[in-house]
Order: structure tokens, then sequence, then C-alpha cells
């Protein structure tokens, strides 16, 4: 047996599968590539070139929401491998850069679990909410708890870069939750030996067996049991619920006028095309294109939007009508009134004395 292979046990102690499986979803969160973009623009590169070849908006980055399919993060991987060709250790410094936080409502309910068992099992249970390509699956024999890293279908030759990536990640998160001394018992890669060996080690903390015939990663028991600080049955419990809520909602198609509608609701003063659009890294003719495709409209939106924002306005007696115009994006007051009696038959003055009556 070779020094990277592991022991068959005898039967009778064979593992036991206790959780886990495949997070290859077909939509993903664009946010999960965020720190591979990070690393490229430590290392001078540009991103606009890597995102476009995979049709990424620009704006995918900083919307929560926005969903790109498995293919375009594939491709977006692939084109940013290549520019990192030189980098030692990619993989590795990808993963060291997850961090619980990002993670949004999943990493709260992980880090409010009774046990690091626990979080890991709850990250596990939404692939729609982490950015995994693999099986992962946590195994339990008479001495020893592991994860086990199987490369699916759709990684192919990207099988190695998201095995290492993702077992830096974990351990990232690992030492979040309870502390940066944590480390492995032992790592094992079917990767051959690579000249930076002694990085990977330093990196784990742990021997790290290359050439093996499994991907895994050992912890000692006693970081299975550790108890995160904020542990809290409570909160995880309201965390994981709305979990499972948006790891449902991840199967409905991502629409641009939900974006436009929240960005519109939650601007002040209202912006107009040219600079909403320009906030979402796109000509407002592309944006108008894509609302179209949707059967709707800039001009739609806004009006939808300013009418609503317009009633809940005016229930505000401390605000003038003058006030109320410039939050909406009018120029004038008149313009206000004249639209708000279009869409509702009173001016805004007859509006607020009805409320009273």
């Amino acid at each position: 047996m070779g020094p990277g292979d592991i022991a068959v046990p005898p039967a009778g102690q064979r593992p036991e599968f206790l959780f886990g499986g495949d997070l290859a979803t077909p939509m993903r969160l664009a946010y999960g590539l965020v720190p591979m973009i990070q690393l490229l623009e430590d290392r001078g590169h540009g991103v606009e070139a890597v995102l476009g070849a995979a049709e990424i908006p620009r704006f995918a980055l900083e919307e929560p929401s926005f969903r790109i399919t498995l293919v375009q993060e594939l491709a977006f991987t692939r084109r940013a491998l290549a520019l990192l060709a030189d980098e030692p250790c990619v993989s590795l410094e990808v993963g060291r850069r997850f961090h619980l936080s990002m993670f949004g409502l999943l990493g709260l309910a992980a880090a409010c679990a009774a046990s690091m068992r626990e979080a890991l099992r709850i990250f596990l249970s939404y692939p729609s909410l982490v950015w995994g390509l693999l099986e992962v699956t946590y195994w339990r024999n008479d001495a020893d708890e592991y994860l086990a890293f199987e490369p699916g279908q759709v990684a192919t030759e990207l099988a190695g870069y998201y095995v290492e990536r993702d077992m830096g990640a974990l351990l990232a998160m690992f030492r979040n939750a309870v502390g940066p001394s944590v480390h492995p018992g032992a790592v094992y890669l079917r990767r051959a030996r690579p000249a930076q060996a002694a990085a990977y080690e330093d990196y784990f903390g742990c021997p790290v067996n290359f050439g093996a015939a499994v991907d895994e990663m050992h912890y000692p028991q006693a970081l299975w049991d550790a108890v995160p600080p904020q542990a809290n049955d409570r909160s995880r419990r309201y965390f994981e619920n709305q979990c499972q809520q948006l790891n449902e909602s991840m199967q409905a198609r991502f629409r641009y006028g939900d974006i436009v509608r929240g960005r519109l609701r939650h601007a002040t003063p209202i912006p107009p095309l040219p600079a909403l659009a320009a906030a979402l890294f796109m000509t407002p003719r592309t944006l108008q294109r894509r609302l179209a495709a949707e059967g709707t409209g800039f001009g739609a939106l806004l009006r939808e939007v300013r009418e609503e924002r317009a009633q809940a306005l005016l229930r505000r007696p401390s605000l003038a009508i003058e006030e109320i115009a410039w939050r909406l994006g009018f120029h004038d007051p008149d313009a206000f009134s004249r639209a708000f009696r279009a869409w509702t038959g009173l001016s805004p003055s007859e509006f607020r004395r009805a409320l009273h009556a």
C-alpha cells in the first residue's frame, strides 16, 4: 500500500454515512464568485473580460439574489484559472477567502448550531445557498469522522481545483467559527504531489497525503463536538427555516423586473432610467430590452412604485407635498400632482383630506 492510500476497514467496521450529497445545483448565486474575483483583482487582473466571457453582468456581484447557471460559473472559472496559471496554490488562495458571513442566513444558522457537526449538516442541507460543485459527504467509523469529496460529472477537468478549494474553504469557516488553531488530523488528495507540497501542509496544519485513492479530510473528534460561541437553538431554528425558503426560491427564474422594482422602492430620490441602468452596469437600452423580454418596461415599473410610495408618504402629515415630489423623483410638485391625479382621480391634497374624512 502506498503512502497516500487509506486502509479499507475490515467487515463490521465499514464507515457509516451520516449526511451530505451533491452540491452542484443548476442555478447558482453569483456572489459565490467573489473570492475568486478578489484574488484576480489582488493580482492585478481586470474582471470585466472574465465576467463578459461567461455572460455574467457586472452588477451581479452587487445583487445578492442574482443567479447564474452552472455553465456560466464553469466558464468563468476556466477563464480565471487561465489568468492565474502562474499563481501557486490558487485553490487554497481562493478557499481561504471564504467566511461564514459570506453566506448570509445560512452562515448565521451554522454559527448558531449546537456543534460543528451540526453546523456542517446545515451547510450541506441547502445546496442552492452554497457554491460547491462536488458531492460532499460526512462519514463515521469506529475511530474517526471525516469528509469525503467526490467530483461530479460537471466538474470535469476542474475537479482538482474544486476539491482543494472546498477543503480550504471548509477549514477557513471552521477556523472562523471556533478559532484559528483548528486543523485536520489528516488530508488525502488524489492529485500527484506538487512542487508546493509544503504550502499545503502549512495551510492545513497537518500531513497531506498526495496520490491517495480518495479525496478526504479527517478531523479529530474534539472539532466535531466543539460548540460555536454563538450556539443558540432557537436562533438556529429561526434562521434555518428561512434558509429552507430561500433554497426553494432559488429554483425560480431570475427577473430583472424584480431588481428594478426593488431599487426604485428603496432609492431616495427615485432615479431616472439612465442613473438606474448605470448602477446596474448596463446601458438604458440594454436594461429596457431585458425588461421587455419579461413583458414589462421601466415606465410601467416606475409608475407602479411611484404610486405605491406616494400613497404611503401622503399618510405622513409631517411631509410637505414638495418633499414627497422630490423623493419620488419629480422635478416639481405640479408634475407630481398631475401624475397622482392620473393614478387615483384625486390630487395629493384631496387624497390626504380623504384619509381623515
